[in-house]
């Protein structure tokens, strides 16, 4: 768990450099998405397996809960990203 956060915090951070160093859009815009898809996926499966082992031991009913909440910021996370994706490309195509 602590492996795949740290991966995640790391590929957030090389989006947010990518977004501060690189020069136009799209570049930008590619830097962003990609890297920080990585690190968001990552932070989710560190948030599902932690929920998982610990439903596992205590069978608790807030982990499945909690891997339901992230899997539904995930989809929203997606949904908003690909929206914002699409406009920010309409508008350097031009």
């Amino acid at each position: 768990i602590w492996t795949l956060l740290f991966i995640g915090t790391v590929f957030c951070g090389f989006g947010l450099m990518g977004l501060l160093i690189f020069p136009d859009t799209r570049s930008r815009m590619f830097t962003a998405f990609r890297a920080t898809a990585i690190g968001l996926g990552a932070i989710v499966l560190a948030v599902i397996t932690y929920g998982y082992t610990l439903f596992l031991i205590t069978a608790g009913d807030q982990y499945p809960a909690l891997i339901l909440r992230s899997l539904v910021l995930v989809l929203v996370l997606t949904a908003g990203t690909w929206v914002m994706y699409g406009i920010i490309r309409e508008k350097t195509q031009k």
